[in-house]
């Protein structure tokens, strides 16, 4: 149950990084109701992996989510 509940809620915070790098593409407008809505729950981790890798911090977030979700599915 708790296993579950871990890895749905990391594959639903992956999906939103994946879904703010996709709609960085398509607007520019930071007021925009759904960029908030990916904005704000987001930034944090982002603000984590940009002052870790400035380059590539999107990629290097959603591989380490796949990884923890890997290793929590795997190991609980």
């Amino acid at each position: 149950m708790i296993k579950d509940l871990l890895n749905y809620s990391l594959a639903f915070y992956m999906w939103l990084v994946l879904g703010r790098a996709a709609l960085s593409f398509f607007t520019t407008d930071r007021r925009n109701f759904f960029y908030n809505m990916l904005y704000l729950p987001t930034e944090p981790a982002y603000r984590l992996y940009r002052r870790l890798l400035p380059c590539c911090h999107t990629l290097a977030l959603v591989l380490s989510l796949m990884l923890v979700r890997y290793l929590v599915v795997k190991h609980l």
